[in-house]
């Protein structure tokens, strides 16, 4: 029986929603058409009292097993039972006033996409503003951009297949300019290659490496910024895995970070391109390390003391070094072809 009641409660309608998060916080639940299948649930299961009839409220047991129930049925109910207590009853009013002008006045066929500065704008009312989760619950799903586009360079014609449309060939983009670049809203819509594949796939950290860099035939660039690796992390994905990847970006502890992740994320290899000759530029470009700063480019060494000599040199030295140093050193373009090799 109570498999059958479960099933009644419609867990995707924001009131039956609201009212559980509703009796979460007070302990309290109207009786209502909408609520009727959950009280019915939650009576069966031990979790009410009776109240002035119109009302019921939660036990001692239904304590511990509403959030149970809330787990297994609506999986983001904590969330916005926390956005619920961040905000207060005036931003709570606010807000939906605001949708109730935005909603009045919204065109009938909204896109798929959105920008989220125009999201957070149109939603929250400033460029900067965070919609919460509960806010999320009343407005129209998008799906959200933050518009990076996904860059590539290399002489390959790898074919990048998307659903519902035609399949985009880096070869005759390629030909025509210096790279590729894909809007990340058709980047995400990416769901296979084929082609002519790279011998080996590198992602670059600096946008003025990954423009400038002189790579030889069959090498593959990705520009992988520190900020948001995440398109370059669903390309590696469906690149196959024959053909190895290798990460170039600033030797500092943010960049070895963003060199684990995409290694996390892809299940490949985690390989830094790190040529010898670079630890000839310390004394000339070395940069002093923030130590007050956290998690951004430039901060204090956090990693273990590195067997390898000239990232120890730079932890004791607390120092770091950018790419862009190295990036007109004859030695470079070998380097980047004994890699092919």
């Amino acid at each position: 029986m109570s498999q059958s009641i479960e099933m009644k409660v419609d867990w995707q309608d924001p009131k039956v929603q609201v009212a559980a998060l509703d009796l979460f916080q007070s302990g309290r639940i109207a009786l209502d058409a909408e609520t009727e299948s959950l009280i019915g649930l939650l009576e069966l299961q031990g979790c009410l009292a009776q109240g002035n009839g119109k009302s019921y409220v939660l036990t001692a047991r239904g304590q511990t097993t509403l959030p149970k129930l809330l787990d297994a049925f609506y999986p983001d109910w904590q969330e916005r039972a926390q956005a619920r207590e961040v905000m207060t009853e005036a931003e709570q009013d606010d807000f939906l006033q605001r949708f109730a002008f935005i909603k009045d006045n919204t065109r009938f066929d909204l896109p798929v996409w959105l920008n989220q500065e125009s999201y957070n704008s149109l939603y929250g009312g400033d460029p900067d503003a965070e919609v919460n989760a509960e806010q999320k619950s009343h407005l129209p799903e998008f799906k959200l951009s933050k518009d990076i586009e996904l860059r590539l360079r290399g002489s390959m014609d790898m074919h990048l297949n998307r659903k519902m449309n035609k399949p985009i060939r880096l070869g005759v983009l390629q030909q025509m300019f210096s790279h590729a670049s894909i809007p990340e809203r058709d980047a995400h819509e990416i769901t296979d290659v084929d082609g002519e594949q790279p011998y080996m796939v590198m992602t670059v950290e600096s946008l003025a490496v990954f423009n400038d860099l002189d790579i030889p035939d069959h090498l593959m660039l990705i520009w992988t910024p520190l900020h948001y690796p995440d398109l370059a992390i669903h390309l590696l994905k469906l690149i196959p895995h024959y053909v190895p990847h290798i990460h170039f970006g600033d030797l500092e502890p943010s960049s070895f970070a963003l060199a684990e992740l995409l290694a996390e994320e892809t299940g490949r290899p985690l390989r830094r391109f790190m040529p010898e000759f670079w630890a000839e530029y310390m004394d000339w470009y070395g940069r002093d390390c923030d130590e007050l700063s956290e998690n951004h480019k430039g901060c204090h060494w956090y990693q273990p003391i590195s067997s390898n000599e000239m990232i120890r040199n730079l932890m004791m030295r607390k120092i770091w070094l950018p790419q862009t140093a190295i990036l007109l050193d004859a030695r470079l373009r070998q380097e980047l072809q004994m890699l092919l090799n």
